[in-house]
C-alpha cells in the first residue's frame, strides 16, 4: 500500500541518493576505529535500505537489519530536528532541514512496513 505519490517518492530518493553521497564523501576523513566512522558506515547502511524499499525492491532484510536501519533514520531525524531548531525559518538551512525530516518520516514508514511482514 503506497500512500505517496511517484513524484514524492522521487524526491526522497533524490535527498536519499544525496545524503549517501555526502556520507561516502566523508568516510575517508574519519579516523579508522572511531566512533564517528561506526556511525558514518551504518547510517550509509540504513539509507541503502530505505532507499530499497522506496524503489519497491525486493525486501532482502533481516528483522535485525530493518530495526537497526530504523534506529539510524530516528538519529538523522532527530539530529535534523536539533538543526531545524536552531535554524532561521525561511532559511536555505531551515528549508534543508525541513525536506530532510519528512523524507526520514517517509523513510520510517517504509521500514515499519518491512518489519510488519
Amino acid at each position: 500500500m503506497n500512500i505517496f505519490t511517484e513524484q514524492q517518492i522521487k524526491e526522497i530518493l533524490k535527498l536519499i541518493e544525496s545524503t549517501i553521497t555526502n556520507c561516502e564523501r566523508i568516510q575517508p576523513k574519519l579516523k579508522e576505529g572511531s566512533p564517528s566512522l561506526s556511525l558514518n558506515k551504518n547510517r550509509i547502511k540504513a539509507l541503502y535500505i530505505s532507499k530499497d524499499l522506496l524503489m519497491n525492491k525486493e525486501n532482502q532484510y533481516t528483522k535485525d537489519e530493518l530495526e537497526k536501519a530504523i534506529i539510524q533514520i530516528n538519529s538523522i531525524k532527530n539530529k535534523s530536528t536539533t538543526g531545524i531548531n536552531n535554524a532561521k525559518e525561511g532559511s536555505s538551512t531551515y528549508t534543508r532541514f525541513s525536506r530532510i525530516i519528512k523524507a526520514m518520516d517517509v523513510t520510517l514508514e517504509y521500514l515499519q512496513q518491512a518489519l510488519e511482514k
